[in-house]
């Protein structure tokens, strides 16, 4: 009796060790208790991708979009709460469809402003007060499709030999598609598309309504009457990106006559330290200290001065 419970013992510490053994070498984070790898996770991610349900703990899921309202409008955010930053409606409030939603939407009638119709007193977060301030600044130039835009200034007008009945904004160079396209410093875009253009604002507007197509017909005048240039694209055309004046300094000297107060041009720095400009550009000629020079040495240049104004004699 005693031998056989020693071998049933054997038998019991052998199944342990083996058993331990075994999931040491296959399974060893259930074994160790540690926390699945990267690849056991992303192997998990996937299999939650092909088969959502799995992920939700049984929960019911509408395949043709998670958290949609039944009562889906075609083109408008058909999601519920949890994508329009609201909380869910309680059965105390109704279904007035007549309410707007809650949360940030665009005004369909100004692309460049947002409304908030239930939270309006908070403004100085939104992106309406930030576009408020930069709209009001005046522009200076446009960049679209490689070419570059200026205001069509009387003066400018004159000077290109446009007659001061054109309207639109007045091209002063061209490059990438804007030039393989055919259209030529000098032009005057009149139209995106159809889309009168009669200043860079409106430029712009005319621009983000053919942003995601890669196709458009652009309207210049050219000496002496209006030619369409279709322009194509293998990417989208994209929105004219706008530029103001650059920044200065309180103390700065205008350069210029009397056009206004200069914030409506330019923002004003801050700081001691101008930061909207870089200090040498590209095509500026870079400072380079002169050299040492020996006393007697011959002079590598002609004649421009006194030595010690720019070199050290040593």
């Amino acid at each position: 009796m005693k031998n056989l419970w020693k071998s049933i013992n054997f038998i019991l510490v052998l199944l342990i060790v083996v058993t331990a053994g075994y999931l040491l070498i296959f399974s060893p984070e259930k074994f160790m208790g540690k926390e699945r790898n990267e690849e056991e996770l992303i192997k998990n991610v996937r299999q939650n991708a092909v088969s959502p349900a799995l992920a939700a703990l049984n929960r019911p899921v509408n395949r043709q979009g998670d958290l949609m309202d039944p009562n889906a409008v075609p083109g408008a955010n058909n999601y519920g709460p949890a994508y329009n930053n609201q909380s869910a409606p309680s059965d105390t409030q109704g279904t007035d469809s007549a309410k707007p939603a809650v949360g940030w939407q665009v005004d369909p009638k100004d692309m460049f402003w947002t409304v908030n119709p239930d939270n309006s007193t908070t403004t100085q977060t939104t992106p309406s007060a930030v576009n408020a301030a930069l709209l009001e600044k005046i522009l200076q130039e446009g960049h679209w499709i490689g070419l570059e835009a200026v205001p069509l200034t009387p003066q400018l007008a004159q000077a290109n030999g446009i007659p001061q009945n054109v309207t639109g904004v007045l091209i002063d160079e061209v490059t990438l598609l804007a030039a393989a396209s055919g259209i030529y410093a000098g032009d005057v875009i009149s139209a995106v598309n159809d889309v009168p253009v009669s200043d860079l604002h409106s430029f712009k507007a005319a621009t983000a309504a053919i942003a995601m197509k890669n196709e458009a017909v652009v309207t210049v005048y050219r000496k002496n009457g209006d030619i369409k240039i279709p322009v194509k694209s293998s990417e989208a055309l994209g929105v004219a990106q706008m530029e103001a004046a650059p920044m200065i300094f309180s103390t700065s000297r205008s350069p210029h006559g009397y056009y206004g107060p200069c914030d409506k041009c330019h923002s004003i720095s801050k700081s001691a330290k101008n930061t909207s400009t870089l200090g040498m550009d590209a095509g500026d000629a870079l400072p380079i200290p002169p050299p040492s020079i020996k006393w007697g040495t011959p002079c590598p240049h002609r004649n421009r001065g006194l030595c010690t104004n720019c070199h050290k004699i040593i």
